[in-house]
């Protein structure tokens, strides 16, 4: 066979094979083409929900197309993850939820009508921290002993408002009352949850709330709430002088986090896509100095770091979640 027909075949093999390992590449580069929806289960002016439209703000300048966060709350975040798990597998319809919806909704079979695992691929955390008990300055506690005494003393009348059913916020109102057998009545807000739940304690109606900082701060700063317990293992670094619940309630912990997660089958370039833009995200100025405002971490995991810290979540939590409701 001549030599330049060699050559030329050679030269087109290694133009194909260029070819074919190219399309990837250009496919990514060619997502987003249109806005993406964020779908949001928490209400307006909930942690996730201010921290899901700071990210997409930073993603809509990077991207140049629209990322709109889309607050469907109901059913503990039920609604919200099946409508992503049942939207096009395109990259373009996201879930932000708080961890709950991947560690403890998943152990409440009979209100799930899909598998997070299964129906979801993780793209990365958003950020986490801590959840805070925190009570209005005319209550007269300072101190979680302090409040314990106070629910005792008054069994079923001191009244916790906290984020809807399943959450975090309100799993970890349910682990003080167990774990510490404290008679406290624990009303998770359906409908406004945690703001709805701080202007109730305004009015007089509630005596308490736990959640995280990102969602107190405003209340604690302007002095119409307390901090009395950190739910974290250790006290916070902002707060070094506030002890954390377990120093009252051994093991009593609850950290939560926020990810955000597309319907399974979205393409891998997709998910490689989104998980740097993610990351991008988290790391400019304005989202970096807003999360430390809200005491958060900045986790940056890659799709398979993200699965895996959840699949741990969730041994540590199904257990506790299914004892309470088997009471």
């Amino acid at each position: 066979m001549p030599r330049f027909f060699l050559a030329a075949t050679t030269l087109a093999i290694m133009l194909a094979a260029a070819s074919i390992s190219a399309a990837p590449v250009t496919a990514q580069e060619s997502f987003p083409t249109k806005p993406i929806r964020i779908i949001n289960p928490l209400p307006a002016g909930s942690a996730v929900d201010v921290v899901a439209r700071m990210v997409g703000e930073q993603l809509t300048g990077l991207w140049r197309q629209q990322v709109v966060v889309e607050n469907r709350p109901g059913a503990g975040g039920a609604l919200a993850a099946q409508a992503v798990a049942n939207a096009p597998p395109d990259g373009y319809t996201l879930l932000v939820g708080a961890g709950t919806i991947f560690t403890i909704l998943p152990a409440q079979q009979n209100k799930l009508a899909i598998d997070v695992n299964r129906d979801l691929v993780p793209i990365g955390l958003m950020g986490g921290g801590a959840m805070y008990l925190a009570v209005p300055p005319s209550l007269g506690v300072s101190s979680l002993p302090e409040f314990v005494a106070l629910a005792k003393s008054r069994p079923r009348e001191i009244v916790v408002g906290t984020n809807g059913a399943g959450t975090l916020p309100h799993f970890a109102a349910l682990a003080l009352a167990k774990m510490g057998d404290v008679p406290i009545t624990v009303v998770p807000y359906a409908t406004g949850g945690t703001m709805a739940a701080i202007s109730d304690i305004m009015g007089g109606r509630v005596h308490a709330t736990i959640e995280s900082m990102s969602a107190l701060r405003g209340a604690v700063e302007a002095g119409d709430l307390k901090l009395i317990a950190v739910m974290s293992p250790e006290r916070a670094p902002i707060f070094p002088d506030l002890p954390t619940a377990a120093e009252t309630v051994p093991g009593l912990s609850a950290v939560g986090f926020m990810s955000l997660a597309a319907p399974a089958g979205t393409p891998e370039y997709v998910v490689r896509r989104l998980s740097e833009g993610l990351r991008y995200a988290l790391q400019t100025p304005v989202v970096k100095q807003r999360l430390d405002e809200f005491d958060m971490q900045r986790p940056i995991l890659t799709p398979a770091e993200t699965k895996a810290y959840i699949e741990n979540e969730e041994k540590l939590w199904w257990p506790l979640v299914k004892e309470i409701e088997s009471k």
